[in-house]
């Protein structure tokens, strides 16, 4: 029954979707400044949602409106909500398989429509994320603690340590090594945050040749003898035929290495949907269907 509502009922809705009972809603004229309307159409608005049974308000005096109840099936048909767009890191492990997977299921128990994008690199998730062409994208809690101070995004859920990476290691050409020394051609992937600082620490103070690779060139690139050294996932296993060697890194973060930790941003300006989110979708659902998954108990569906 969309057309019997106008623009402003629709993103009323919206904002609506993001709200609990006993919230309280902004004033009409709050409301009508944001929507860049008249007092009126906004009154309207709320007498619509609420014939339609979408949302029971409850007048406080002086204190305002708050909600008393709202069905949010009904709110998701009126807004009209098109699918949200997510973009995170290609499942090639069993540990972003799980992380897709949950997604899928929060946003599914959320009623939320899901689009799930994947997409190599935490910067290009960022590129994508900052150009409007994505609602949201899931990097490290290390790659966010790097952009944080830009401003422009928000942290708006996060997974728990774990949830992006079991660990990064070290992968060397050489079965004999140990770790990275002066000398070596070390392989980074520049279009990831993670990559790229995790490498830098390894090889502070030592000299080194830094070699640019996207991540999926690694392992070739070490057989060939293109780079001598490269941070990898420790949870994507590496085949004994390769003859390489795994070392754990010399430097950790004593902060609980961050580089583990999936978190959910969004632009700062992404209003009510950006809220929709934080407050709708389970992070806790999100860590237990991932952990269901790496624990062999259920099948990835997303």
């Amino acid at each position: 029954m969309l057309h019997r509502y106008g623009s402003v009922a629709v993103q009323l809705a919206t904002r609506l979707l993001a709200m609990r009972p006993g919230d309280r809603i902004d004033s009409i004229g709050q409301l009508a400044a944001d929507f860049q309307t008249g007092r009126g159409t906004v009154q309207t608005a709320l007498r619509l949602l609420t014939k339609e049974g979408a949302v029971e308000l409850e007048t406080r005096g002086s204190l305002g409106s708050y909600i008393r109840s709202l069905d949010q099936d009904r709110l998701l048909t009126i807004s009209g909500l098109s699918p949200i767009i997510g973009v995170m890191a290609v499942t090639y492990s069993r540990r972003f398989q799980g992380l897709a997977a949950g997604l899928t299921r929060a946003f599914e128990q959320a009623k939320l429509p899901l689009v799930l994008a994947h997409l190599r690199g935490g910067k290009n998730r960022l590129h994508f994320l900052r150009t409007g062409r994505c609602d949201f994208a899931v990097i490290s809690r290390l790659a966010w603690q790097e952009e944080q101070g830009v401003g422009d995004l928000e942290l708006r859920l996060s997974f728990g340590p774990g949830s992006n990476v079991g660990d990064h290691v070290l992968v060397l050409a050489s079965p004999q090594a140990k770790g990275i020394v002066d000398g070596m051609k070390v392989g980074v992937d520049p279009s990831s945050s993670d990559h790229m600082h995790l490498t830098l620490e390894e090889c502070r103070g030592k000299a080194v040749r830094l070699v640019e690779i996207s991540y999926a060139q690694a392992l070739p690139k070490l057989q060939a003898g293109e780079i001598d050294a490269t941070v990898w996932d420790s949870g994507v296993p590496l085949p004994a035929s390769l003859g390489l060697a795994i070392a754990p890194r010399e430097r950790r973060d004593p902060s609980g290495d961050p580089d583990t930790e999936a978190v959910l941003v969004t632009r700062s300006q992404a209003g009510p949907l950006g809220d929709l989110i934080h407050r709708r979708v389970e992070p806790g659902l999100v860590a237990e269907v991932q952990r269901r998954v790496l624990a062999g108990e259920e099948f990835p569906i997303f």
